[in-house]
């Protein structure tokens, strides 16, 4: 069984429950996956009443769990203004960790009973995992540009939680976003830097970009269609800072699994 990691990690197997420290574990998608099994091999058992029912669930772990989500809320939002903030950053993947842990076990203790609707504080439950899922490919295309997986995510999520508007959008944005279109990409202008050049096409996948120091070139590759095609842009020091001088919608071809070297930029050809 695997756990996906923070972007830019290779995925590592785990055992048990143990939580390797500044590691987002999202176990709430493995614990659903038990909940189904689980449902589906108690498929005669009678539907109990809906207060019943609730009541099976711990009201101070729901309690935890509501106020753990507002005080996650507020950490990231002061992230977001303060990304350099180390301790700031591990304060939220331990909160992010201990949330999606005991989220899981919530989740787990309380299982959906075949054929019966789920109650409110079970589809309440579900919701909170589905936009921790949603977090989670946030961080991937915004830290890694990996849409890819991003939109595994999207996709795993809704088949949990097929009726949650907010994942539908999100799957179909980053789907939208996954390959360059050709109009946008000839909005990229010589001179861009690169936080222009992010804004405007979005981050560069870790794997899909080039360095040559040797010429202090850097170049980011940007899928154009699912056979391999990537449009390029290309960046050399200017002014002490890279900026763009070169952008090649046609850089790179399918047969052609990474390119040859950078083109010649016009400081290196003097």
């Amino acid at each position: 069984m695997y756990r996906r990691t923070r972007p830019g990690q290779p995925r590592t197997r785990w055992r048990g429950t143990a939580l390797p420290r500044g590691v987002l574990l999202l176990a709430a998608l493995a614990a659903l996956a038990a909940v189904a099994v689980l449902a589906a091999g108690c498929g005669r058992r009678e539907a109990a009443p809906t207060g019943v029912r609730e009541s099976r669930a711990s009201q101070s772990e729901w309690a935890w769990l509501q106020k753990a989500r507002t005080e996650l809320e507020a950490e990231r939002a002061r992230l977001a203004a303060n990304p350099a903030d180390p301790q700031l950053a591990q304060s939220v993947r331990s909160l992010s960790d201990e949330l999606n842990r005991r989220l899981a076990t919530f989740l787990n203790a309380d299982p959906p009973v075949q054929g019966s609707p789920l109650t409110p504080r079970q589809r309440n439950a579900l919701r909170m995992k589905s936009d921790e899922d949603i977090q989670l490919a946030h961080d991937f295309i915004e830290r890694g540009g990996d849409y890819q997986r991003a939109i595994d995510i999207y996709k795993e999520a809704l088949a949990l939680d097929p009726d949650y508007p907010r994942l539908q959008e999100e799957l179909a944005r980053a789907q939208a976003r996954r390959y360059v279109p050709r109009d946008l990409f000839a909005q990229v202008q010589k001179g861009m830097d690169q936080d222009e050049v992010r804004r405007l096409l979005g981050q560069p996948n870790l794997n899909n970009v080039r360095s040559y120091p040797d010429r202090g070139v850097v170049g980011w590759f940007y899928p154009k269609d699912s056979t391999g095609a990537a449009a390029a842009v290309w960046f050399h020091k200017e002014e002490g800072k890279m900026a763009v001088y070169l952008a090649d919608f046609d850089a790179l071809q399918p047969p052609q699994a990474t390119p040859s070297g950078p083109p010649r930029s016009p400081q290196s050809s003097t």
